[in-house]
């Protein structure tokens, strides 16, 4: 073989490296990370809540009842099947921090515990830590919740108007955020209130840490409180089906997924499918499922929030030069459902 055509050969094979790996039998399982029942503050027992989710199409969810650790293993004797669903661990660490000059006196640090073993403690007489940061609470929480085996998932900064962005900040490499959460009082858009006082889209907190060089992972879930079927259509209600993620796996397995949640190999989406996505130093490509007759949007963005290119075809990709920062891919469709794809750092 001329050596030119071994070098061209060598530079196509490493465009085209998926970055995270994937195993060669990998496919796509879609699940949430983020649903309570009646053992915290939800409105029907467990059992329907995993119902629910296995007869509309998931492939797993997380319980993550409030200071409640959840033995999914009858549930998985119920409702499980082998690369068809599964209930996975969890727990959601509702802490708080004391501020005087917050609504009620607190502000909301809560985080997810993901695949955990046991339950992780709050920080703090019920719930409330003093003296403290919002940000010194993800870290310690963070490490316990780490030291039970799980993942971390900071949840809704925008519930309450609760997280300052520089909280944020010094978050862990390859720490999970929700990025949007169905619960209709969580303001993912942000606001401005009538002092002027800003706060930022859960997106444009994205873009901030990123652009710091912090590589937070994008979560789409429910926070799912209410399931009854007479509820079904009412707005003002937590109800599942809002938001969930797609990863990327071997096995459908709570050692698979958290592993592809830790690598980042997965996707958010609030209706927006993709079938496949692809992602190295020097390319981001994707392929988007096409429903019915809608047209999408897909805007590549780097560093600061910035558009880098924008595409209308079902196959759209960005080459990479190097300099933008990150590099992360948003979709949209013509019935305002979207996708969001995980940054790529360049350092």
């Amino acid at each position: 073989m001329p050596p030119r055509m071994r070098t061209l050969i060598l530079l196509v094979a490493s465009v085209f490296t998926v970055a995270p790996v994937a195993g060669a039998q990998s496919r796509w399982f879609k699940g949430n990370t983020h649903a309570h029942s009646l053992n915290s503050d939800g409105d029907v027992p467990v059992d329907a809540v995993v119902r629910w989710y296995r007869e509309h199409g998931y492939h797993f969810t997380f319980i993550t009842e409030h200071e409640y650790f959840t033995d999914v293993t009858p549930l998985n004797a119920l409702f499980a099947g082998a690369n068809r669903f599964q209930v996975f661990a969890g727990q959601e660490v509702t802490q708080r921090i004391a501020d005087a000059k917050h609504t009620n006196g607190v502000r909301q640090a809560h985080v997810n515990a993901l695949g955990t073993t046991r339950l992780v403690p709050t920080l703090g007489a019920r719930n409330v830590a003093s003296g403290m940061s919002i940000a010194e609470t993800y870290a310690r929480n963070g490490a316990a919740i780490r030291a039970a085996g799980g993942i971390l998932q900071v949840n809704h900064p925008n519930f309450i108007w609760s997280v300052p962005l520089g909280d944020m900040m010094d978050l862990p490499d390859s720490t999970l955020f929700e990025l949007w959460n169905g619960h209709p009082i969580v303001y993912n858009h942000g606001g401005t209130d009538s002092t002027g006082q800003v706060m930022l889209s859960t997106e444009a907190r994205w873009d901030s840490v990123l652009s710091r060089g912090t590589l937070l992972f994008g979560v789409a879930d429910d926070d799912s409180h209410s399931y009854k079927p007479e509820d079904a259509e009412n707005p003002d209600l937590a109800r599942p089906g809002r938001g969930w993620i797609w990863v990327r796996a071997d096995t459908l397995s709570q050692a698979a997924i958290v592993g592809a949640l830790r690598r980042g190999d997965f996707y958010a989406s609030t209706g927006v499918t993709l079938r496949d996505l692809q992602v190295s130093d020097t390319l981001y490509r994707l392929e988007i499922t096409p429903a019915g007759d809608r047209r999408y949007l897909t805007e590549f963005i780097g560093k600061n929030g910035r558009v880098l290119a924008s595409s209308t075809t079902l196959r759209p990709f960005y080459r990479i030069t190097g300099s933008e920062g990150y590099v992360r891919a948003r979709i949209s469709d013509s019935s305002g459902r979207m996708a969001w794809a995980q940054p790529r750092i360049l350092r």
